[in-house]
């Protein structure tokens, strides 16, 4: 189809109601599938949709976080792509979401969305964490869950299992390409020792333990950091008071 071909139906369809133009759509869409997962689930993609905006709130708060790791390789990975960054992630399912390099060795890391209720933000005092005015908030444990051999539960993360989070901040900025880092070892720790919290700080504008540069995080993981890690005081308060209570037994 030449280009004059294709500029003069641009000009018939202009020219349509909009009940013509839906007619023409709905024609096109029957030999134009919009993706190949339609031919998986053997479902138009408007069907898909109308499953989705149906379902219930957990599912829809689940597919957002799916949305979040696809965005990430969209817009995050592409642009490493074009400065230099290979995408080096194996097949499988680990404890990280993707795996880059850059030459001077992998960087593993774990993507999850912004904490959010009643489709607002979830909004804290940072004072808590040590932060100036208030964070947001994200979560941070795997989807399933269950124990080892030893019954320690395994939905929690463990030190060590990925480099650096990064959190989609889409609830609060309304674009899925926009994201703030930190890294792994820098995160709240859980109730066993070597456990990330499930509930992590994230501020609103980079700071010492945050950024919104993949390549500074990048920078910070392979720097020596003397231990610094977030803290969470209101835990440090409670986890005192049940020291002293248990002594006083």
């Amino acid at each position: 189809m030449s280009e004059e071909t294709v500029k003069a139906v641009r000009q018939l369809l202009a020219q349509c109601a909009s009940e013509e133009r839906a007619a023409i759509f709905k024609e096109l869409r029957a030999t134009h599938p919009i993706h190949p997962y339609e031919a998986v689930v053997g479902a138009s993609a408007e069907m898909i949709l109308e499953a989705v905006y149906r379902a219930p709130e957990l599912t829809r708060r689940m597919l957002r976080g799916v949305i979040a790791d696809a965005a990430f390789r969209t817009f995050v990975v592409a642009a490493l792509a074009a400065r230099g960054w290979r995408d080096v992630t194996p097949e499988g399912n680990f404890a990280y979401d993707y795996s880059v390099d850059d030459g001077d060795g992998s960087i593993l890391i774990q993507v999850k969305l912004q904490r959010s209720e009643r489709r607002l933000p979830v909004v804290k005092d940072g004072k808590r964490y040590g932060f100036d005015g208030e964070v947001f908030m994200t979560e941070t444990q795997k989807t399933r869950t269950g124990s080892d051999g030893d019954e320690k539960k395994t939905r929690p993360y463990r030190y060590g299992e990925f480099d650096i989070l990064a959190v989609s901040m889409q609830p609060s900025s309304g674009k899925w390409d926009s994201y703030m880092y930190t890294l792994g070892r820098w995160l709240l720790q859980g109730k066993t020792a070597g456990d990330v919290a499930t509930m992590q700080p994230v501020a609103k504008t980079p700071n010492e333990f945050w950024t919104d540069d993949f390549e500074v995080a990048a920078r910070w993981f392979r720097e020596a950091d003397t231990g610094k890690r977030m803290q969470d005081h209101n835990a440090s308060r409670s986890g005192t008071r049940r020291t002293v209570a248990k002594q006083a037994t």
